[in-house]
């Protein structure tokens, strides 16, 4: 749980330093157009958190299921609430405030994914991942804010290619913010 919620911060933290992204930009990414490990940690190194205590909070905006026929017309709702957390807390060290990306992209070994356009600029956060797997194709587009204290970051998805050909839309929001320099145990 607390490293999905450090990669959450990462790729949140990441996200929110790159310039404004359309949404409609989240689609497949040429590997002319992908950017190397080192170059999205680049952009990513730029983002600087401060240690301690973190208060999160990840919720589903809008999840579209009509790519996946036979879907009851309650599961989204259902999705929408099982999948959003309120109040999530977690402890951010020294060495992660200083490099939020790091666990995220440095030990990236997944070549099934592609990023592109990620920028990590004046407190604005943006860029693309493309992956792949057996069940098929995920693209996101992301785009929000940053500071020492807080984040926020927007995420549209859309996920094709699965079973039958099925697909399915989200669009979800990650906040963050820092409750104070010292951590609660176990958190």
């Amino acid at each position: 749980m607390r490293r999905t919620v450090l990669m959450l911060v990462g790729l949140t933290g990441a996200l929110a330093a790159c310039g404004d992204q359309p949404a409609d930009k989240a689609g497949d990414i040429a590997a002319t157009d992908a950017m190397s490990k080192a170059q999205v940690k680049q952009a990513v190194d730029k983002v600087q958190l401060k240690p301690g205590q973190w208060e999160g909070r990840f919720t589903i905006q809008d999840i579209d299921l009509s790519g996946m026929p036979g879907t009851p017309p309650a599961m989204e709702e259902q999705m929408k609430r099982m999948m959003s957390q309120t109040a999530l807390r977690y402890c951010v060290t020294p060495e992660q405030a200083a490099n939020p990306g790091a666990d995220m992209f440095s030990g990236q070994e997944d070549k099934n994914c592609r990023y592109a356009d990620f920028s990590a600029v004046g407190g604005k956060v943006s860029g693309r991942v493309s992956c792949t797997a057996e069940g098929g194709t995920m693209n996101a587009a992301m785009s929000g804010s940053y500071a020492p204290e807080h984040y926020a970051m927007d995420m549209d998805m859309k996920m094709e290619g699965g079973p039958d050909g099925h697909a399915m839309a989200m669009t979800a929001r990650s906040e963050g913010k820092w409750v104070g320099p010292t951590c609660a145990q176990g958190e």
